[in-house]
C-alpha cells in the first residue's frame, strides 16, 4: 500500500508536495467539495454499472498512457482479462470485492511503478484502526519467519499456516496483488514483510483471532497457538521493533570496514529537489573518492544497494561516473506513447497535466512508430571521473533494489570489476517504466491508479538475463533462519569473505 505519489519535472522525479499546488480556483473548489465527502467503507456496495465505469476509466488510463503495458502481457491476453473482470460485475459488489477483482488485473502490467490501491483515506483508517494479524514477519527463501523477539511466538519460528490455511496457499492469494517489475517475486516478498497484515485483512476478511501453526527454530514439531488480532496502531509499534530492524539508515555512507576494504552504503537516490541536497551529495562523492584515490590501501569496495529503491533521475549516473571505465549515457532510450495526459477529468488532486504536457513537448518528438522518443540532447553523456575507483567492487543487491537502484546496477554491468551478491533485484535489468507519473481517482469507488508515462531502456552491458527478470547475482545468498535469530548479516559476511581473499591476492609481497 503506497502513501507517496510522484510527478516529474524534466527528467527529475519529484515527490508531490503542497508547495507546488497551483490549481485553478474552480478546480480547487471542486476538489474541496470532493475531499469533504467521507471515504467509502470496505462494505459499501456499488451497482454493476458503477463498477464497470470505474474499470473502463482504469482501462483507458492504462491503454492510452502506459508505454509498457504489453511489455510482458500481450494485448490479446490483457483484453481477455478485462473481459473476465467485466463479466464478474454482473451483480452489486462491495469495495473489498471490487479491489480483489481488479488488483490482480493491474498486476499483470508487471511494473513496479504501476499500482492500484484503495482510496487513501480508507487506507489510512484501516492502517490505524482495523484489527490485523499481530505478528511481524520476514520472508526468507519464500518462507515466513517471526521477526520479533517479544511476541506470543518465539523469534525465528517458521509460520506454516494461519487459520488452517497453509502459508503457500495464503501467499498464492496475496502475491497477485503486489507489484514488481517483470516476473520476479523478490520485491513482492520484501514488500509483504511491511504490509502482510493489511494484505491478509483484505484477502481473507476481518478476523478477531488467528490460529497460527508454527515450528520453533531448532525444532521439527508443529505447534498451534490462538492469538488475538491487534489494531493497526499497535502493530505499527511492533513493526518498529522488529528484530531485523537496523534503525534509521543514512541515505549514503562510505567508510573503512577493515584494512583494504571500504563499505559504501547507498540506500536511496531520493535527496529532494532542492539545490542544497544535490550539492551535498555531489560534494560527498567528490571528497570521498578523492580520499580513496589517495589511499593506496583500499583495494575493494563493498557497495550495498540492498535498500535502494530509487529516487531522482541523474543521481544514479552521478555515482556511476566514479566507477565507470568508459563514457556512458543516462539510458539507451526513453519513449512515451502519448504527449497528452489521457482521461484528465479523473486525475487526482495536485496533478499537473498542463505542466507535464509542456515538458513532453520540449523533450520528446515523434519517432515514426506511433510512439515518441526523448530527443538526443536530453539524454546526458557522462565521462568517467578522474578519481574513478578501479579496484574490485562487490555489489550487494536484493528484491528491494528497484528503479534508480537497478539503473545503477545496469551501469555496473558495463564493468569487468563488479561482482553481484545477494538476490535478484526487484527492478528489471533491461527495461522499465517510470518518469512522469500520474495518479487517478476512479469516479465511483475512489480507488487509486498510478500510471508511469515513460519507458526507459537501461544503459547496460552485454550481460543478459531472462526477459522479465532483474539483475541476478553471481553469488545467490540470502539470510538463513539461524542467522536471522543471531542477527547476523549473511550476505555481508559472504561479501567480506570474498573481499578478504581479493585483498590477499592483490597485496604485493612485503606490504
Amino acid at each position: 500500500m503506497e502513501g507517496l505519489k510522484s510527478i516529474t519535472i524534466g527528467n527529475l522525479t519529484a515527490w508531490t508536495c503542497l508547495a507546488l499546488s497551483c490549481l485553478a480556483a474552480g478546480s480547487a473548489h471542486a476538489a474541496k467539495r470532493k475531499e469533504a465527502l467521507p471515504p467509502p467503507s470496505l462494505q459499501q456496495t456499488f451497482a454493476p454499472g458503477k463498477l464497470k465505469e470505474d474499470v473502463n476509466v482504469l482501462r483507458q488510463a492504462l491503454e492510452r498512457g502506459h508505454p509498457g503495458l504489453y511489455l510482458y502481457t500481450p494485448k490479446e491476453e490483457f483484453d481477455r482479462h478485462f473481459e473476465q473482470v467485466e463479466k464478474a460485475f454482473d451483480r452489486p459488489m462491495n469495495l473489498r470485492e471490487f479491489y480483489l477483482e481488479v488488483a490482480p488485473l493491474v498486476e499483470k502490467v508487471y511494473c513496479g511503478h504501476t499500482y492500484f490501491d484503495l482510496p487513501q483515506k480508507l487506507l489510512n483508517s484501516l492502517l490505524k484502526d482495523a484489527p490485523q494479524f499481530p505478528l511481524p514477519l520476514i520472508f526468507l527463501n519464500k518462507k515466513a519467519y517471526l521477526d520479533h523477539a517479544k511476541t506470543e511466538i518465539p523469534l525465528g519460528a517458521e509460520i506454516t499456516a494461519i487459520n488452517g490455511i497453509p502459508m503457500n496457499d495464503v501467499m498464492e492469494k496475496i502475491l497477485p496483488q503486489v507489484r514488481s517489475d517483470g516476473y520476479n517475486v523478490t520485491m513482492k516478498y520484501h514488500m509483504l514483510a511491511d504490509d502482510f497484515a493489511l494484505r491478509h485483512f483484505l484477502s481473507f476478511g476481518q478476523k478477531e483471532t488467528f490460529r497460527v501453526d508454527y515450528i520453533p527454530f531448532g525444532s521439527n514439531e508443529v505447534i498451534q497457538k490462538q492469538i488475538s488480532a491487534i489494531s493497526g496502531n499497535k502493530l505499527e509499534g511492533r513493526m518498529a521493533q522488529r528484530h531485523s530492524n537496523t534503525g534509521k539508515l543514512k541515505k549514503y555512507k562510505l567508510g573503512s570496514l577493515e584494512k583494504g576494504i571500504s563499505l559504501f552504503s547507498m540506500n536511496t537516490f531520493d535527496f529532494g529537489l532542492n539545490k542544497k541536497g544535490r550539492q551535498k551529495y555531489k560534494g560527498f562523492l567528490r571528497e570521498n573518492f578523492h580520499e580513496l584515490e589517495e589511499n593506496d590501501d583500499v583495494q575493494c569496495i563493498i557497495l550495498d544497494l540492498r535498500q535502494n529503491d530509487g529516487g531522482f533521475v541523474g543521481n544514479d549516473a552521478q555515482l556511476f561516473a566514479y566507477f565507470a571505465q568508459s563514457p556512458f549515457r543516462n539510458f539507451r532510450s526513453a519513449q512515451s506513447t502519448t504527449m497528452k495526459i489521457p482521461v484528465k477529468e479523473h486525475l487526482a488532486r495536485n496533478q499537473f497535466p498542463k505542466m507535464l504536457e509542456k515538458i513532453f513537448a520540449k523533450e520528446f518528438e515523434a519517432s515514426g512508430s506511433g510512439r515518441f522518443s526523448m530527443i538526443d540532447e536530453k539524454n546526458r553523456r557522462w565521462n568517467p571521473k578522474r578519481t574513478a575507483f578501479d579496484g574490485q567492487v562487490y555489489a550487494l543487491i536484493s528484491g528491494w533494489t528497484h528503479s534508480g537502484g537497478v539503473v545503477l546496477c545496469s551501469y555496473l554491468l558495463n564493468n569487468n570489476n563488479v561482482t553481484f551478491i545477494g538476490e535478484e533485484t526487484g527492478g528489471g535489468h533491461a527495461t522499465f517504466t517510470a518518469g512522469n507519473m500520474v495518479l487517478y481517482n476512479l469516479p465511483n469507488t475512489g480507488c487509486q491508479l498510478e500510471v508511469p508515462l515513460i519507458q526507459y531502456e537501461n544503459y547496460r552491458g552485454e550481460k543478459a538475463f531472462p526477459k522479465g527478470h532483474g539483475i541476478q547475482p553471481r553469488h545467490k545468498v540470502t539470510q538463513s533462519q539461524k542467522d536471522l535469530v543471531a542477527n547476523v548479516d549473511t550476505v555481508m559476511e559472504f561479501a567480506l569473505q570474498l573481499a578478504r581473499k581479493s585483498t590477499i591476492r592483490e597485496t604485493p609481497p612485503g606490504k
